[in-house]
């Protein structure tokens, strides 16, 4: 399993937004849905709750750097890119 590393932005965000750092590993791990995205990175998600949690990540030889985290309804799913909603 790669090591997890979040950016300072990813940190602020996922304080601002409610959302536990944990569940950023949940949402790599164990993806409802994963698309690739600008700038070569990944977006994945998967719901809690009522939730949908997006996590957007750099995915490196030994590690993953989450750049930033989301908390969104299913109509922004699909404007993303998500088909799996």
């Amino acid at each position: 399993m790669k090591k997890i590393i979040f950016s300072k932005h990813a940190l602020e965000r996922a304080r601002e937004r409610g959302i536990p750092e944990e569940w950023a590993a949940e949402v790599i791990n164990h993806a409802e849905e994963t698309i690739n995205v600008k700038f070569g990175r990944k977006a994945s998600f998967r719901k809690f709750g009522r939730s949908y949690v997006v996590v957007i990540y750099e995915q490196g030889i030994d590690k993953i750097v989450v750049v930033t985290m989301l908390k969104v309804d299913r109509e922004r799913l699909k404007r993303y890119g998500f088909s799996r909603v």
